[in-house]
């Protein structure tokens, strides 16, 4: 893979953390190749449901400005269109994956292809020992070109400077072939196998909290092994910025944490 190949950096906004409970109130994509900037797409959607307070205090995004957008199907189809005239590049994309194929089937869209690379894993390997990979901390320490944040833009913008940055760290010795820049980006990562899940996970939890019932899951912890049991879903929160639910756990008689992306399968009883 060459820096001559064509990527698309890409960042959404939402109501909230959690895809399959959260809605999508921004999109945008940067189609890049090298330095120069082929194309770039940006737009507010409608997500029918109220913006919370303490998302517009970060975003700046209001219920006011998100009235008069429109519904997500338009933008989306122009938005995939985008994601799929090059290589997929996000930062924690596991949390924008999730998201954009939560609204892409909701509208009946087919999902592009992946992989997806995420820039934060990438950033590890080519910075490594920094105190925080977050877009934000990486762009200033490394002075990258940006023009404010938690926009959807501009941090599409900020990716597409960080993947930049890490490409010409890593290429010193030799250009990075596709392989190697997927296995630096993390774990396999594509639309259309591995974020449809999660979203369908979350709903599923969603009910359950609200039922206060049980839901049966298949659960691959952080040292391969994998367990099945009944949980009784609680509530839902983030770990290290991934989607996860607090629930009680039968298995061991106490409440846990659980990753949606180490939830391989979950039935009601």
């Amino acid at each position: 893979m060459s820096s001559s190949d064509v990527f698309v950096a890409f960042d959404v906004e939402t109501t909230g953390l959690i895809a399959g409970v959260d809605r999508v109130v921004e999109l945008a994509a940067v189609v890049f190749s090298g330095d120069e900037v082929r194309e770039a797409f940006s737009s507010l959607v409608n997500p029918g449901v109220a913006m919370p307070a303490v998302v517009t205090r970060v975003t700046g995004i209001t219920n006011e400005m998100l009235a008069g957008a429109p519904s997500p199907a338009g933008p989306l189809a122009d938005f995939v269109d985008l994601l799929r005239r090059g290589v997929p590049v996000a930062h924690n994309a596991s949390f924008d994956v999730a998201f954009v194929a939560e609204e892409a089937v909701e509208a009946g869209l087919s999902l592009p292809p992946g992989p997806v690379l995420d820039t934060r894993g990438l950033a590890r390997q080519a910075f490594p020992g920094r105190y925080s990979y977050g877009l934000g901390n990486l762009a200033r320490d490394l002075e990258l070109e940006t023009a404010g944040a938690h926009r959807a833009l501009a941090d599409a913008h900020a990716c597409r400077s960080l993947f930049r940055a890490c490409w010409q760290r890593l290429a010193r010795e030799a250009p990075p072939t596709a392989g190697e820049l997927a296995q630096w980006s993390g774990a396999p990562l594509d639309f259309q196998d591995h974020a449809p899940r999660l979203p369908g996970i979350a709903r599923l939890m969603k009910k359950a909290i609200g039922a206060g019932s049980g839901v049966h899951i298949l659960y691959r912890s952080q040292d391969g092994e994998t367990t099945e049991r009944l949980v009784m879903p609680l509530s839902f929160t983030c770990v290290g910025g991934a989607p996860a639910v607090t629930a009680f756990c039968t298995l061991r008689n106490e409440n846990r944490t659980f990753l949606l992306n180490s939830i391989r399968e979950a039935r009601a009883p």
